[in-house]
């Protein structure tokens, strides 16, 4: 017997599911007309933005991690984020060069982008230059963390680079084209680094680097913080009260972006927030795009699909429009069912107020 030997590499894209969907409700994919297909794709936009309001999608959660600004309270959720599912402070070492060790760089004042002062910057001329950390002979590091406060606005391409000897350098990270806001950190966590004794970060996008501080940080200590509702935040009475660490954060879910908003509000620099988000799923785009979801919720999501189409196509049955709806309904709760996480569960009531 021979099987394909692969999985998961079956392409579905939007026109297939809307071809399926228009079978379903009894038409065959030839009879719809621009009109009718414009309309089933923005019902296949309008469900996937509604699986947000049925709970927890495994799939649709992110992760981010901000680098805070003194005095500064409110931060955006990324583009698409709805809710924030967990948030913690976050403290880091910054391991020092030990002996033969030091800071290196293209030019400039090399020391300012690693002396601990944000109104400092290393302000380098040469375009494609690097900032790089030798930690020493036996001095070797793991970096967990990468931070960069750009001292300058633009467009950036950064490449973290790892060596160990100093000579072959080797790609930990491509951050890709990014856009540099004077002054905002950009932090990045290595999933798989290296314990090595050199690093570099290098420009590739042919502009001049001018960075106000780079940050390598390991040994991280992250600590929940507690979640404010609105009452409890609008009745606070000084929601601008500074500390080194912010312990509680209230979710504005407004528009066009959800805000995290931090209290106390920091006043360090080199403290970070680590956030775990629900997200909506991407925008459904071309007809030749495929959807961004699991293999395990194709089906209900065409269900959904063809019970949706079967309001707007002229002369659906009401017997198929409800046999329809059945099954969307069907398979929708089985991928529901599914999506969790199958951990334990552990309850640790606590009763002391009353058995004291």
């Amino acid at each position: 017997m021979a099987y394909s030997g692969t999985y998961g590499e079956t392409i579905i894209n939007v026109q297939d599911f809307i071809d399926h969907g228009a079978r379903r409700c009894g038409k065959l994919a030839e009879e719809l007309t621009s009109e009718q297909i414009l309309s089933a794709r923005q019902s296949l936009y309008f469900l996937l933005s509604n699986l947000i309001n049925i709970g927890i999608q495994y799939f649709a959660i992110g992760n981010k991690t901000y680098g805070t600004t003194p005095e500064k309270s409110t931060y955006l959720l990324p583009v698409g984020g709805v809710d924030v599912l967990n948030a913690l402070y976050r403290q880091m070492q910054r391991p020092a060069p030990g002996q033969g060790g030091g800071y290196y760089g293209t030019n400039g004042i090399i020391a300012n982008a690693f002396d601990g002062n944000v109104l400092t910057s290393d302000v380098q001329t040469t375009p494609n230059g690097y900032l790089m950390v030798d930690y020493g002979t036996n001095n070797s590091q793991y970096i967990g963390s990468f931070g960069i406060l750009p001292g300058v606005s633009g467009e950036f391409h950064i490449v973290f680079e790892y060596s160990r000897d100093g000579l072959v350098w080797n790609t930990l990270y491509d951050c890709g084209v990014e856009t540099w806001v004077d002054n905002q950190w950009l932090w990045y966590n290595m999933e798989a680094g290296q314990d090595v004794q050199y690093y570099r970060m290098r420009e590739t996008g042919g502009n001049t680097l001018v960075v106000r501080e780079w940050y390598l940080g390991n040994q991280a200590k992250e600590v929940p913080m507690a979640r404010l509702n609105r009452d409890d935040y609008s009745n606070l009475p000084n929601k601008f009260f500074t500390a080194n660490q912010p312990y509680q954060f209230w979710v504005n879910r407004t528009i066009p972006q959800a805000e995290v908003v931090l209290w106390p509000v920091p006043n360090d620099p080199f403290i970070q927030m680590t956030i775990w988000y629900s997200k909506q799923v991407m925008d459904v785009g071309d007809l030749t795009n495929e959807l961004q979801i699991p293999q395990r919720w194709y089906l209900a999501v065409q269900s959904m699909l063809a019970h949706q189409m079967s309001l707007e196509l002229p002369d659906v049955q009401l017997a198929r429009i409800q046999y329809l709806e059945g099954q969307a309904d069907k398979h929708l709760q089985l991928a529901e069912q599914e999506e969790r996480d199958k951990s334990p569960i552990y309850f640790a009531p606590n009763i002391s107020v009353y058995t004291r």
